[in-house]
C-alpha cells in the first residue's frame, strides 16, 4: 500500500536466458528503495507473456546473449503500446541501450520529419 506523498514502486522485469544474470541483477536491485522486481526468468516466452500481464515500468534485457531474439517481442510490445522503458544491459562493455516508448500522431510528412530530425 502506498502512503500519501510516497512515490509508487517502479516495477522491473529482467529478461535473460542466463539465471546468473537474472539473479545477479535481482540481488543488486532488491537493495534499492522504490523498486519491485515483478518477474525474472530464463524462459523467454513466459517472461514476454508476464510482461504483458504485469505491465512493468522497466524491462532489463541481457544484450550480450546472441541467441536472444528480441525482434518478435519488441514488435509485440510496440503493437500493445505497453508504455515501459526497455534497457539493454551489456556486461561485456558496461553499456546501456535505452528505449522509451513514445507515441505521436502523424497527419502529414512534416510530422514524421519532425520525429526523424529530433
Amino acid at each position: 500500500m502506498i502512503n500519501e506523498g510516497e512515490e509508487p514502486l517502479k516495477r522491473v522485469c529482467i529478461l535473460s536466458r542466463h539465471s546468473l544474470f537474472c539473479k545477479g541483477i535481482e540481488a543488486l536491485l532488491s537493495e534499492e528503495a522504490g523498486l519491485e522486481i515483478v518477474n525474472w526468468g530464463t524462459d523467454f516466452q513466459a517472461v514476454v507473456e508476464r510482461i504483458q500481464q504485469f505491465h512493468p515500468d522497466v524491462v532489463l534485457v541481457d544484450f550480450d546473449d546472441p541467441e536472444l531474439d528480441l525482434g518478435p517481442a519488441v514488435i509485440c510490445m510496440l503493437r500493445e503500446q505497453l508504455g515501459f522503458c526497455v534497457i539493454g544491459l551489456s556486461l561485456r562493455n558496461n553499456r546501456l541501450s535505452i528505449y522509451r516508448e513514445e507515441n505521436k500522431e502523424v497527419f502529414q510528412v512534416d510530422d514524421l520529419l519532425k520525429v526523424i530530425n529530433g
